[in-house]
């Protein structure tokens, strides 16, 4: 691990360096001490030209000093310039760390989640697409072929980000899978140890989706989306299914839904029963996500099914005619080469799914996995290359990225991105990411994303990941939303 000591004259920018640094360095300790190196970052200037000086010193010493003019673009505000500031911190210190040998991360000074936020707020200020991707790699940093795919994804999602405008959204979480994948940090429950929590929950659930069922109606707001997710939705039993399925649907005026996803992404909690319920119930959209077709992988990571129920499920999938079915695949899980990729990516492609995803492995701390112990076995050093190459491959078969995101210490600096088939997009994942409508967040994990048209600012309440604790303060959680969503009105 290397040291780093951090100095910068604006107020506030000590993590934003921090984050700057970790992209480059993910072992990266700090400290206000003695330090491998000293990254000192100096910006002035004012509305109409700004200048960074900076200096590292060290085990290696360099300096850097350039100005940026283009912020005097009349299109900018006072609180780009502010944005700006903090973004020209972030170019110093990468500038420093490229001039003493280390890599350029494809992303540039892009730190954060949502990469595509910044796109639309550029498109929104009135550059051109050609004028944000040229910006995209002068002033954000970004390898050339990152801002031509956050310009595709980006055009992609402009219409329906209209199209959901003033909507609102739903997302039921249930937080319980047949077994915790190695890997995995979300609200996810294992039926082997907390099975006995199964029911109370759904008696919560059904609490909930009724309360806020009935507010959106007072309210006279119909669903834009309607999202099922977890954890393992389908890990129920049928009879629990059909009963969730029923409380959404007596609750929810559904006939203006764009999109009904019910993730049952572990095949071996499916069966025609179960799926044809979901069609029953006009589910549109669901997700059989195998992550990965070699079969010694797949118990390696912890999941418990084979190759073959992954393909009974597709098949009982097409035999129900749902419009759109996602299956998904994880790059640089431990083991995996080239040949492990290529040959997921071609039987996705074989399946003709409507959406793959791609994701990239996230090492996460909260994960059952020791990450330390695999890390040798990750072929992170292939991943951006095979990634491009499958970005390829999915558009010369008829497919374009329609969504992406990114995670702390994601493998190789990379992303996760969405693409689908033409007309299919995921639009759920969308708003999801884009954060640019509400999203209301039920059940276990459930996140709350409350949107201001006006401010563009997003707040956020959780629900509580544990079944257990989430019934025990349901009445709570569903006073605050309620509260929160008739306050939206007034």
């Amino acid at each position: 691990m290397t040291s780093y000591a951090l100095e910068c004259n604006l107020p506030g920018n000590i993590p934003n360096m921090e984050n700057m640094v970790l992209a480059v360095d993910p072992e990266a300790v700090f400290t206000s001490g003695s330090a491998d190196y000293r990254i000192a970052i100096t910006i002035s200037g004012t509305k109409q030209e700004l200048t960074c000086q900076g200096r590292i010193s060290g085990r290696q010493s360099a300096q850097v000093t350039f100005t940026d003019r283009e912020i005097g673009d009349s299109r900018y505000d006072m609180n780009a310039f502010t944005q700006r500031q903090k973004e020209m911190v972030r170019k110093g210190a990468l500038v420093l760390l490229q001039k003493i040998g280390r890599p350029a991360p494809p992303w540039g000074i892009l730190t954060g989640v949502r990469p595509s936020k910044l796109y639309h707020y550029l498109r929104d200020l009135g550059f051109s697409p050609a004028e944000v991707k040229e910006r995209l790699q002068a002033q954000f940093m970004l390898a050339p072929e990152k801002a031509a795919h956050l310009a595709a994804v980006g055009e992609v999602q402009r219409p329906w980000l209209q199209k959901v405008a003033g909507r609102i959204s739903i997302y039921i979480g249930i937080p319980f899978c047949p077994t915790k994948c190695h890997y995995c940090s979300f609200a996810s429950y294992p039926l082997a140890t907390h099975a006995h929590l199964v029911e109370g929950f759904l008696a919560a659930l059904a609490y909930e989706i009724a309360e806020i069922g009935k507010t959106l109606a007072r309210m006279g707001h119909s669903p834009a989306t309607l999202y099922i997710g977890g954890g393992t939705p389908t890990v129920l039993t049928a009879d629990q299914l059909r009963e969730l399925l029923e409380q959404v649907s007596r609750s929810f005026p559904l006939g203006e839904l764009l999109e009904y996803t019910v993730e049952a992404g572990r095949p071996d909690t499916l069966d025609r029963e179960k799926l044809k319920l979901l069609r029953d119930y006009g589910v549109t959209r669901v997700s059989v996500n195998p992550q990965t077709f070699n079969p010694r992988t797949l118990v390696r990571i912890g999941r418990q099914h084979t190759v073959e129920q992954v393909e009974a499920a597709v098949a009982q999938v097409r035999a129900l005619d749902f419009p759109c079915l996602n299956m998904d695949m994880i790059l640089g899980l431990p083991g995996e080469q080239e040949e492990d990729w290529d040959y997921t990516l071609e039987k996705l492609l074989a399946y003709r799914s409507e959406n793959i995803t791609l994701h990239t492995l996230a090492p996460k701390r909260a994960a059952t996995w020791d990450f330390s112990q695999v890390k040798g076995e990750i072929a992170e050093e292939r991943v951006a290359n095979w990634l491009e190459a499958g970005r390829r491959r999915l558009v010369a078969a008829g497919y374009y990225p329609y969504y992406l995101y990114r995670q702390r210490r994601i493998v190789a600096g990379q992303e996760n991105s969405g693409y689908t088939l033409p007309g299919r997009e995921g639009i759920y994942n969308i708003i999801m990411m884009e954060e640019r409508a509400t999203v209301l967040g039920l059940g276990g994990g459930g996140m709350s994303k409350w949107f201001d048209p006006v401010s563009l600012e997003v707040s956020r309440t959780p629900n509580p990941k544990c079944p257990a604790t989430y019934r025990g303060r349901i009445k709570e959680l569903v006073a605050e939303k309620v509260n929160k969503l008739l306050a939206s009105v007034n």
